[in-house]
């Protein structure tokens, strides 16, 4: 294929040779004349003049180039796209707890298809796109999803804010094939969930956090657990399967809340058991505040609030909102017990969260052992060469000792 070419600067070559999928608007020797349009294939060539592969091209942003492929010959048609779900699939699947079939099959840049987001629920499958370069490929994503994957429906979730960053608009979420009546159902690790795929936040269901649900089932027996900021409650339902005395879900969404007992019933969860379960509406940061929680005391406090951070300027902000958060759980929790908390503020890295956390436990007079520190699951991976990818962080600690 005969691409534009965009020709980068000396020694710009070298994020792109090691893996990294972005060219940013410095990096280019110059820009092309005429402007190729929002979302155009161009092939990149380093300065001596060596090809380095075919991108899409967005003159309306700072990354002005999404690496597709290594090689400039490659075209970028609905063969290329299928061929590279199935390999994508085949490795995901391989990776994932026996009965899941819920799952993402392309994680964007992580999994080299920059702004292009896939997600499987059993028979159905629900994408996102991101992206100008995805937007002008839609057809062809399309086509490949439905060729490799059969499914009894094809939903589009590009109702996304981040989209007019690329000059596109955010659009209602759409059915592309088939038809979806209700709730779709999906097992993970043998236990029955629902995602709303039309309407539910991301594409209808927290999928990145699965491996931190399997350890919260694994900790939860004869415990009483707080699942805050629940959503559909996940976490509440594999504390139920790991022998948890009783959960308490809560969320500010009545909606949220009403999906949450859906799954519970899913699951064989007799809802109206008071001494089982409890589904609280209300703001959980106003509910953590308080010195006595509904229905406490509590053994195992799940944390997973939305992103406090989604630009720079909103850091030194959320970094207060999680000290104060994560303080006043530690307050509520005794010797021995679990907190198990969150951010998926990408702008805010590992590092930090931990000191963020070990601020709050001394704050709260707490001793606190670290248990383990999660990341996403697999079907998330962060790539090495792409570290931007990294947002989801959480640790599981342990209280063992209150301080004089």
């Amino acid at each position: 294929m005969n691409y534009p070419v965009i020709k980068l600067r000396e020694k710009k070559d070298v994020p792109v040779r090691a893996g990294h999928p972005w060219v940013f608007s410095n990096a280019m020797e110059y820009e092309p004349s005429p402007t190729p349009n929002p979302g155009s294939l161009v092939e990149v060539k380093a300065a001596d003049g060596e090809s380095l592969g075919v991108g899409t091209y967005n003159a309306q942003t700072s990354i002005r180039i999404r690496i597709l492929d290594r090689h400039a010959s490659a075209v970028i048609d609905a063969a290329w796209f299928s061929a590279r779900f199935k390999k994508l699939d085949t490795w995901k699947r391989s990776h994932l707890p026996e009965q899941t079939d819920g799952y993402r099959i392309v994680h964007a840049e992580s999994d080299g298809i920059p702004g292009l987001i896939v997600d499987r629920y059993a028979d159905v499958i629900v994408f996102q796109i991101h992206t100008a370069g995805m937007e002008r490929l839609r057809d062809e994503i399309m086509a490949a999803l439905d060729e490799t994957f059969a499914p009894r429906a094809i939903v589009e979730r590009s109702d996304l804010e981040v989209r007019t960053r690329e000059g596109l608009l955010s659009l209602e979420p759409i059915i592309r094939k088939g038809a979806i009546d209700g709730m779709v159902q999906f097992k993970e690790d043998g236990l029955t969930f629902l995602a709303d795929v039309m309407h539910g936040q991301k594409t209808g269901f927290f999928l990145d956090q699965r491996d931190t649900r399997r350890r919260v089932r694994a900790l939860a027996k004869d415990k009483r657990v707080l699942n805050l900021f629940s959503y559909s409650s996940a976490f509440g339902v594999h504390a139920l399967a790991g022998g948890a005395s009783f959960v308490a879900s809560v969320d500010i969404s009545n909606p949220a809340l009403q999906l949450a007992e859906k799954q519970f019933e899913a699951n064989g969860v007799n809802i109206h058991d008071e001494r089982k379960v409890a589904f609280l509406e209300g703001d959980a940061v106003d509910m953590v505040r308080d010195t006595e929680l509904p229905n406490g005391p509590y053994d195992l406090i799940v944390c997973d609030p939305p992103a406090f951070a989604k630009t720079e300027t909103q850091i030194e902000r959320a970094i207060q909102a999680y000290s104060d958060l994560n303080k006043h759980c530690f307050q509520h929790l005794g010797v021995g017990g679990i907190l198990v908390t969150s951010s998926c503020s990408g702008r805010l890295e590992m590092e930090e969260f931990r000191r963020i956390v070990r601020i709050a436990a001394g704050r709260a007079k707490r001793e606190v052992r670290i248990l383990e520190t999660l990341g996403h699951s697999s079907d998330h991976a962060e790539l090495i060469s792409y570290p931007e990818g990294r947002y989801l962080k959480t640790m599981i600690l342990e209280v063992t000792g209150i301080l004089a």
